[in-house]
């Protein structure tokens, strides 16, 4: 069941700033609305909230598509040897060619700052009628209010300039204000974590089925853990991780229905700890490139036939291999014999994405994605034609619900489905990194494991807390060995796609995404043609669709090398992080780099 908590969204967002303007009038505007005819109450302020986390319906506070083709996550294209036109904005993500006059990256700040300015506009109102509000919802109000702005400064100073970014810390009042230079990457450091212990310490530790959308003690600790993680912090990081999984307040777990993991009947489960709510029934009369409507695009977006983000050949590939463990019934085709052939993949990989030998999970309504709607670009069209693509991304798409993207009656780009920013299988996974960067190898196995175990791999190491009845690796594993597992299986395996710029930040933090670009470039694939027997017994014949990286005995094509020009154009000190955006820098000349 959807949660209305974006019913507010037509308030008058603008007072604050008109107001902000009226010194400077020498008359008085007959369309100016002033401030103190609104926000006199916490019923506006909870109003001006909604509007607040309505900011986050943006696809550009993510910009899901192009941050995935930016790191090696992606795919700009159903098609191959190379991408639709190169002079597309998006496409330059991938190129590693993207300019400070991206569209893309000036709404990506925009759209940040848009979310600041609401949250100010809650936080200044706040104050205004604090002697004369109720105490207990006066400090919850405002410490949501600050956990947006510390969310939006969070994600303007992990994309941008270094972490230089400006810090917007009140409405504009002045002329100077519109002005504002930037600021230190410690002092934003700063300025965010403040607003987010807030936020911990007077938000709640759950919410009551009517709120399921707004920000809890548990997602504000989940930033604060990934801010000090991603500053090499580790045990201030340690701390807020720590809490998360341990603190049985929040009542978080990791899902293990794999009904509800991924799918519209799973939204707001056990694992979400922060996730953004859409609802095509609210405000159907906007369009569906208005950013503040209630749908997302982005089930169209890992799922249409041009401008789409698809696997790249070693993403299929990792997904499809990882070892099952053949003690986990569920591996099995008959769960009750454990003698039984194993699936043709992995669950994770049946979670994750469309794989054409993933003949056990119906894809929108069918018993397989090979047998969905027949416009499914997967594979050539015949034995003689070009590589197109291996299988899409499902995280996001209706796969449960229709017969294809197409079918959705409020249209294709107007999806319905939640987004996730935060779950709790990333913070076992952050808290891992933090134990083997801290000396803690087997306490950083053990978490990674419980992810693993959740999806029936195979586990790491010799031994741990599943004993017998789960198969283990066998092998003794270092700090180092345990890192190398993180950055290049289970981090981007299960995190694909997921939360604002995983990937790209993940590689920069650690250093490696030139050499894991240039590590990819010497790496072949090959498409293979795939041959099954469908649910009505007929032998079926897929030409170039299944990635290998050994030939077999079907045909096969060399499938063009997805990361040689991002390995070529990436430029070590320069490519990590987005530029300001051009129209900024000219707006404002105290801007400094």
């Amino acid at each position: 069941m959807k949660r209305f908590i974006y019913k507010y969204t037509s308030i008058v967002l603008a007072v604050g700033f008109l107001n902000s303007c009226s010194p400077d009038l020498t008359e008085t505007n007959p369309n100016y609305t002033d401030s103190s005819n609104y926000w006199n109450n916490l019923t506006e302020t909870n109003k001006g909230l909604t509007s607040a986390y309505a900011t986050l319906l943006s696809q550009f506070v993510l910009n899901m598509r192009e941050e995935a083709v930016r790191s090696d996550m992606g795919w700009y294209s159903t098609v191959r040897p190379t991408p639709f036109p190169t002079t597309d904005l998006g496409y330059t993500f991938w190129y590693q060619t993207y300019g400070n006059d991206n569209q893309f990256i000036e709404r990506h700040w925009a759209a940040c700052y848009r979310g600041t300015f609401r949250a100010n506009q809650v936080i200044e109102a706040l104050e205004k009628i604090k002697a004369s509000s109720d105490n207990e919802k006066w400090t919850q109000q405002m410490a949501e209010a600050r956990f947006l702005r510390g969310l939006f400064h969070f994600y303007l100073h992990t994309s941008f300039n270094k972490g230089r970014i400006i810090i917007d810390d009140h409405t504009p009042v002045t002329n100077e204000d519109f002005f504002r230079s930037t600021s230190s990457s410690d002092a934003v450091l700063a300025f965010f974590r403040a607003d987010l212990k807030y936020a911990y310490d007077n938000l709640p530790p759950t919410r009551t089925p009517e709120e399921l959308g707004r920000a809890t003690k548990g997602a504000a600790a989940t930033l604060l853990g990934t801010s000090y993680l991603y500053q090499e912090e580790y045990e201030a990081a340690k701390v807020y991780l720590n809490d998360v999984i341990t603190n049985s307040a929040y009542k978080y777990s990791l899902v293990t229905d794999m009904s509800k993991l991924f799918t519209t009947a799973g939204e707001f489960n056990a694992e979400s700890i922060f996730e953004i709510n859409f609802d095509a029934k609210l405000r159907p009369d906007l369009g569906q490139f208005d950013e503040e409507i209630l749908t997302t695009r982005a089930a169209f977006l890992c799922f249409s036939q041009n401008l789409c983000v698809t696997p790249p050949a070693w993403v299929a590939y990792a997904y499809k291999t990882e070892p099952m463990d053949p003690k986990d019934s569920r591996n099995h085709l008959v769960p009750t014999n454990l003698t039984s052939p194993l699936r043709n993949v992995p669950l994770r990989a049946s979670a994750m994405i469309t794989l054409p030998e993933d003949l056990q999970t119906p894809v929108y309504l069918a018993p397989n994605v090979l047998e969905a709607n027949p416009a499914l670009p997967m594979g050539a069209v015949n034995a003689t034609a070009s590589i197109r693509i291996f299988g899409f991304y499902k995280k996001y798409t209706n796969h449960d619900l229709y017969t294809g993207e197409g079918a959705n009656p409020d249209g294709a780009q107007k999806s319905s489905k939640n987004i996730t920013l935060n779950r709790l299988a990333e913070v076992y996974l952050m808290q891992a990194e933090c134990y083997a960067k801290t000396g803690n190898v087997q306490g950083a196995l053990d978490l990674i494991n419980k992810v693993r175990a959740r999806w029936g791999l195979v586990l790491y190491g010799t031994s741990g807390e599943y004993g017998s009845a789960r198969t283990y690796d066998g092998i003794a594993y270092t700090a180092d060995m345990v890192m190398n597992k993180l950055m290049y299986v289970d981090r981007p395996l299960e995190l694909s796609l997921e939360g604002h710029a995983l990937r790209f930040t993940d590689l920069r933090r650690w250093g490696i995404v030139k050499s894991n670009f240039e590590r990819l470039a010497t790496d072949n694939y090959y498409a293979e043609d795939y041959k099954f027997v469908n649910s009505k017994g007929t032998t079926i014949t897929k030409y170039r669709i299944s990635v290998v990286k050994t030939p077999g005995t079907m045909p096969s094509s060399l499938v063009p090398n997805e990361f040689a020009i991002p390995a070529q154009n990436f430029v070590e000190g320069v490519s990590e992080y987005l530029p300001i955006p051009s129209n900024e820098v000219a707006r404002n000349p105290n801007l400094t780099k």
